[in-house]
């Protein structure tokens, strides 16, 4: 059983811990490839949020081992913050106070999953650990809170959320057993990107289970 496997089939929100020796990248496209290739039916409405040009980085990444990823251009991407475009890039958020970026990521994101109820709605969401330590105490701890109500409110969007955890600790040491508790499903990559273990799930099959990436 693989990452795409496990979010697949259980269909429930995911956090997906690295460090900074980690290769992200490649996990990142081949993940994506699996979902829009081997779980297909139904469609899958796959937008990726990309804060502070997370997205190139994984992509130059997974190019450096030859890993085609041409068919990230056809994903739609929000965008929060950096300067380089990729993927269908449908909304900008600029980094501002947290209620602004807030409310501007909401719409955007809305908008993009409107009469999409046919569809699994997925959505991936890498470098947030890099705004995290931009918000004082009170907004951070408030941007995780709303990361837990989307999670339990909006059922119908799986969120995949990709976070560093040395960058999240340097935010703050409230953050990272937070957004442990918020998540139903906590994975941890190992061996440099190569492997992944199950350190959290509310299914107990899963827990505990090794695989590779």
């Amino acid at each position: 059983m693989d990452i795409a496997d496990i979010v697949m089939k259980y269909k429930t929100s995911t956090l997906l811990e690295y460090t900074s020796e980690d290769i992200v990248g490649p996990i990142f496209v081949q993940l994506l490839r699996k979902i829009l290739e081997y779980h297909s039916e139904p469609p899958v409405e796959v937008v990726v949020t990309d804060f502070v040009d997370a997205l190139p980085i994984y992509l130059h990444q997974a190019e450096l081992l030859n890993i085609n990823t041409d068919f990230i251009n056809d994903i739609s991407v929000i965008k929060v913050g950096g300067k380089i475009n990729v993927g269908n890039v449908l909304y900008k958020v600029p980094i501002s106070p947290y209620p602004v970026y807030k409310a501007r990521y909401g719409e955007a994101l809305s908008n993009i999953m409107a009469g999409k109820d046919d569809r699994v709605k997925l959505n991936l969401q890498i470098g947030i650990d890099m705004i995290m330590n931009l918000f004082d105490r009170k907004e951070l701890i408030e941007q995780i809170h709303d990361i837990g109500r989307q999670i339990i409110q909006n059922k119908d969007v799986i969120n995949v959320v990709f976070i560093n955890v040395e960058a999240v600790r340097e935010a703050s040491f409230e953050a990272l057993p937070l957004l442990r508790l918020m998540f139903p499903i906590v994975l941890q990559l190992e061996r440099g990107g190569e492997g992944f273990v199950v350190k959290k799930s509310v299914f107990p099959k899963l827990r505990g289970i090794r695989g590779e990436v």
